[in-house]
């Protein structure tokens, strides 16, 4: 069993030694009766990967086109003078082809006045170890400008108990927002649990097992509760939470297995960091944003996520062992496979808006370097999510889905896309342009001259496509950090924006991207596959992230 284990936890590493095995095929004479086979099986993956890299540059840019539209379609519902009006049947075009009863009511309940019986609540878990209270108090600022915050939302405060000072810092939190919430209620998440690892899922793991608890001593009642995990730093603007009662409502026959996953935006500090960690940035939310489209049924989310409480219990809550430590992507997944692969995951149209990595130091160049090691650490611990393909193949096995229709080749191929594709992409880049220096063009073979040129087409297109959906990421940025500005300057809350002009700071994101999405993304992935022959465990350190002067 053990040996099974470590087989399904090294997958993505296996395939790492697997292909560097056949490339060395293709140093030795390919015209060898014996070696042509498998030279011809390299061959062709390298053309798959390529096509394959390319369809996701054609994606991307109609995501992010998808994803700003629904953006905008959502600020148009928030202006509606009434919750009748925005539940009218000409804003609704995705939802009305095949109504029900059932869905007849549900929008009868949007009508029902936040706070009265029946109402969504969201239980708002706020992961933090060693945080900032500023950075906490401007979140839950944030949260409590909501029209809604004071009858809907109960803030859980997810502290960690090795922490000095953590009772210390809920209790000021708490006071400072008790009369903006329905509740705040902290928990403290105890050190030294056999079998977990610190980090956010067993922080998240233990707050939610406390919430559900509080709850469940009130039977009956948990329908509408919905769990809603972000990290400490997140700014979620109130169209989130409304968005997500609206889908609740909409949807009453699959609401209970129902995930809701949104973009992510870097929108508070991108322009004074380095261009690489901008870039690095940009890619990981693009990445998340590229699966937001229609009619994908199913999609991953990236660190801010929700789901109702009852699905939450029907799966036995978060995971806290080693293998959780890809939080949100690995909750999908256990959802996914504890459900017989019949959850829906549905889009919000609010982005999350994060910062970016900062560094400290004396000097200028100090800070730089700082940032660049601190963006590294983070690269390395989102790529320990790599154990989540373990978790699946080991998943699929016992906890097989219902049917393997569509929705189950697309989660396989997002996590292809996450664990396999950059890694094997680059290490054929970096063989294609050795081999190629190395050896004389008449003593290529044909086949592999022909492959060369076809996947070198395919790396231009995609860069290509890779820069026109930066110009549409540039388009869903001003959209999305105009908005929060102005919700901000509503609240009197000041906060850091980050705007992207068309100046030559930026202009160097569309060239450099791809060396960023090497150092923070292939390099660390690379790292993390190969350590995981020999361990599971990583040391959790918190990401060092900017301070911005907060004032109500």
């Amino acid at each position: 069993m053990l040996t099974l284990h470590w087989l399904t936890r090294c997958v993505p590493g296996l395939s790492i030694l697997l292909l560097i095995s056949l490339i060395t095929v293709m140093f030795s004479d390919v015209k060898s009766w014996f070696f042509l086979p498998l030279a011809c099986v390299l061959m062709t993956y390298s053309v798959i990967i390529h096509v394959d890299t390319f369809i996701f540059a054609i994606r991307l840019p109609y995501a992010l086109l998808h994803v700003n539209r629904g953006v905008m379609d959502a600020l148009r519902r928030r202006g509606e003078k009434s919750t009748k009006q925005a539940a009218s049947a000409s804003q609704y075009r995705d939802d009305d082809r095949d109504e029900t009863r059932a869905e007849d009511a549900g929008r009868a309940k949007l009508d029902v006045v936040g706070g009265q019986e029946g109402e969504v609540v969201h239980l708002i878990i706020v992961p933090n170890y060693m945080e900032d209270v500023s950075t906490l108090k401007s979140t839950l600022d944030v949260l409590a400008s909501h029209p809604r915050a004071r009858t809907q939302y109960e803030i859980c405060l997810a502290m960690e108990q090795k922490e000095a000072c953590a009772s210390e810092k809920a209790a000021h939190l708490a006071s400072l927002h008790e009369k903006s919430f329905r509740a705040v209620v902290p928990s403290y998440h105890p050190s030294g649990v056999p079998g977990e690892i610190a980090g956010k899922s067993a922080n998240v793991a233990f707050a939610a097992r406390m919430a559900m608890e509080r709850h469940r001593a009130v039977p009956g009642k948990c329908e509408d509760l919905i769990f809603t995990v972000m990290d400490a730093d997140t700014h979620l603007a109130r169209d989130y939470f409304s968005e997500i009662r609206r889908l609740h409502y909409l949807h009453p026959h699959e609401n209970r297995r129902t995930l809701y996953v949104c973009p992510i935006i870097f929108d508070r500090n991108a322009h004074r960091i380095p261009v690489f960690v901008r870039c690095a940035d940009l890619l990981w939310a693009m990445a998340g944003i590229s699966a937001l489209v229609e009619p994908w049924p199913i999609s991953i989310p990236t660190s801010v996520y929700s789901l109702p409480l009852v699905l939450a219990e029907e799966v036995n809550g978060w995971d806290a062992d080693p293998n959780a430590i890809g939080e949100d992507m690995h909750m999908l997944l256990k959802c996914y496979f504890g459900t017989g692969g019949t959850i829906t995951t549905r889009t919000v149209f609010s982005p999350a808006s994060q910062c970016n990595v900062e560094g400290g130091g004396d000097t200028r160049i100090a800070k730089y370097i700082d940032t660049l090691g601190a963006r590294y650490r983070q690269g390395l611990r989102h790529m320990w999510g790599a154990l989540d393909t373990g978790f699946a193949v080991r998943s699929a096995f016992s906890r097989p889905v219902a049917r393997v229709g569509l929705k189950h080749v697309l989660l396989l191929h997002l996590l292809w896309e996450a664990h396999f594709l950059p890694i094997h992409l680059t290490v054929l880049l970096i063989f294609s342009s050795i081999y190629t220096a190395i050896t004389p063009p008449d003593a290529i073979h044909p086949y592999l001259a022909w492959v060369f040129w076809f996947t070198g087409l395919l790396r231009t297109l995609s860069f290509i496509g890779m820069n026109v959906a930066l110009y549409f990421y540039d388009r869903y940025h001003a959209t999305a950090v105009s908005t929060r500005a102005q919700d901000m300057a509503r609240a009197a809350l000041t906060d850091g924006f980050s705007y992207r002009p068309l100046k030559f700071q930026f202009l160097a994101d569309r060239i450099l991207f791809p060396v960023a999405g090497a150092i923070f993304g292939t390099v660390p992935a690379i790292q993390a596959e190969i350590s995981h022959f020999w361990t599971d465990r990583l040391v959790y350190r918190v990401s060092a992230k900017p301070l911005f002067k907060m004032s109500a």
